[in-house]
């Protein structure tokens, strides 16, 4: 490590680690660990993955997981029941202070449960875990304190744009004029997923600093492409993000069952990530095997252990509780 390291943090890591394992086998998870290394990667347009060539330098024959979401599903499909991991993931890319290239991930899925069950499970851990780490009832985030012992705020995320930006979160042409009235000077060129992206960036995700603990729900659909589509309204997904003062820390969905549709989704994710950098990114054939096989109803998410662990210390920077 790169200096002396701070020890009340590092043991303040160990009692949320210890802490999480307690909660959900308390509930009757089994924690599962899957290989991190994998033949297919997950197929995403904003997460890139580590690649391990082969000992000649050739193509790469693995892929350092960004997720254990496959593999997880895998299970769920054979009939595993309620499931956790709490592990290292990778991602190329990254770098920062709420960043790293190698981080400690909470995934975790509820059978027959939906996307409130989940958000309840992340509002009663974090809940716990700050009474247990921080000795109350609130997180910080610099000198602020945030209370997390309620039930978390609510907000629906067509509705966040209609308040901050004037409209909704559909038209592309509307969504550039509204950031070109916030002075934010898309470029012309600019997708309607740049433009999404750009005004979650600058404009809704700042204002949550504000909001203390606060879900952002219903995600436009074509943003979920493992999620759920809302009953009756099939441009919405049932997909969240849960911030704590501006800070990203969860991010959970239904899951999509349907294995055609899901096949198809991923084709197409693959299909952006090739015309973005020149790279096809590969189907797991497995994975769609589980799916026809039949994965039940569940939902599940994905928290960012180092990024709660910056909370409940209330430092800045996530390395701060990390080894270095």
């Amino acid at each position: 490590m790169d200096g002396e390291p701070s020890w009340e943090a590092l043991r303040a890591r160990a009692r949320v680690i210890e802490g999480i394992r307690a909660f959900f086998r308390e509930r009757g998870f089994l924690e599962v660990d899957p290989p991190i290394a994998q033949a297919y990667p997950n197929i995403d347009p904003n997460v890139f993955p580590v690649k391990i060539a082969d000992a000649s330098g050739g193509a790469a024959r693995f892929y350092l997981h960004t997720s254990p979401e496959l593999s997880m599903k895998k299970l769920l499909a054979a009939g595993s029941g309620d499931i956790f991991f709490l592990g290292k993931v990778f991602r190329d890319r990254e770098g920062s202070p709420l960043h790293s290239p190698e981080f400690t991930m909470l995934e975790w899925y509820r059978v027959g449960g939906g996307a409130d069950a989940v958000m309840r499970d992340v509002e009663e851990l974090v809940r716990a875990l700050a009474a247990s780490i921080a000795g109350g009832n609130t997180v910080h985030r610099g000198t602020r304190e945030i209370p997390v012992d309620g039930p978390w705020r609510r907000w629906e995320m067509d509705d966040a744009f209609r308040e901050l930006l004037g409209v909704g979160m559909k038209g592309k042409k509307e969504l550039r004029e509204a950031l070109d009235r916030k002075g934010l000077r898309p470029g012309a060129d600019e997708s309607w997923e740049d433009l999404f992206y750009r005004a979650c960036l600058d404009v809704v995700e700042p204002a949550l600093a504000e909001r203390g603990a606060c879900f952002l729900t219903g995600y436009p659909a074509a943003l979920g492409a493992m999620a759920r589509r809302r009953p009756g309204r099939p441009e919405v997904s049932e997909r969240f993000e849960g911030f704590v003062a501006g800070v990203e820390l969860v991010n959970g969905y239904e899951e999509l069952t349907d294995p055609a549709e899901q096949e198809e989704r991923l084709l197409a994710l693959s299909d952006r990530h090739r015309r973005a950098t020149g790279e096809t990114l590969p189907v797991d054939p497995d994975f769609l095997d589980a799916l026809r096989r039949g994965l039940p109803p569940c939902a599940g998410a994905a928290l960012g252990v180092d990024r709660l662990v910056m909370l409940l210390l209330g430092n800045t920077d996530i390395a701060d509780g990390m080894y270095r």
